[in-house]
Order: structure tokens, then C-alpha cells, then sequence
């Protein structure tokens, strides 16, 4: 039987975060919305998005904040499975967000690179 993605690290600049369950990867790409009109569908229009990578990591005395918002470089999404993705030029795209000892994180990048 084939083993399912349960686990992910993160990798910030070659450095591996201790990041909480509940890792996403928004692998970004084309959107398509459909255009209506009285007659019924007339067809889509598509615009591009950029992938994401949400996370979060304990807040410890040792965690530096600043640091992780004014990262920008290379994130490494690793599974368990073997399966790695990379954005390889991402940013803190959102301020992270302190809440019951807990820092949010969220990155964007350019592209998302399957390795």
C-alpha cells in the first residue's frame, strides 16, 4: 500500500523551521472564472496566481519574528513521501500573527517548482 502525505518540513533558506501540523501548499497557476450572460455561459476568463505556502511554528523566547517577515529566499516544502516542492525565490507575503502561542506564517513565491 502506498504511504499518504502526513507529515511536512519547512525549509527557509536552508534551514529547517519547526513548523506545527497543518502545513498547505497553494501550488498557484491559472484561475478560470466563467463569464454569463443571458444566454448562458459565454466562455471564461483566466488570470494567474501565485503560489502559497501557509504554516505555523511554537512562539518561544528564541523565536525571532522580524526575521520570518523579512525573509526572502528559497522554501522548501518537504512531505514524508519523498515529494518536494520549492518556491525558490518566496516572501513573507502576509505579517505573521501571534495567537495562544502560536506564530502564522504565510509565503508567496513566483513559481512552485516540483522536485
Amino acid at each position: 500500500m502506498a504511504q499518504i502525505t502526513g507529515r511536512i518540513f519547512m525549509v527557509l533558506g536552508g534551514q529547517r523551521v519547526r513548523s506545527k501540523e497543518g502545513a498547505s501548499l497553494d501550488f498557484g497557476g491559472t484561475t478560470r472564472e466563467p463569464v454569463n450572460s443571458d444566454s448562458g455561459v459565454d466562455g471564461y476568463t483566466s488570470k494567474t496566481t501565485a503560489p502559497k505556502v501557509s504554516f505555523k511554528v511554537s512562539h518561544t523566547a528564541e523565536t525571532k519574528v522580524k526575521d520570518l517577515q523579512d525573509f526572502v529566499g528559497k522554501l522548501t516544502f518537504e512531505t514524508d513521501t519523498g515529494r518536494v516542492y520549492t518556491l525558490p525565490e518566496a516572501w513573507c507575503s502576509e505579517p505573521p500573527k501571534l495567537e495562544k502561542g502560536e506564530l502564522s506564517l504565510e509565503f508567496s513565491g513566483t513559481e512552485c517548482l516540483e522536485d
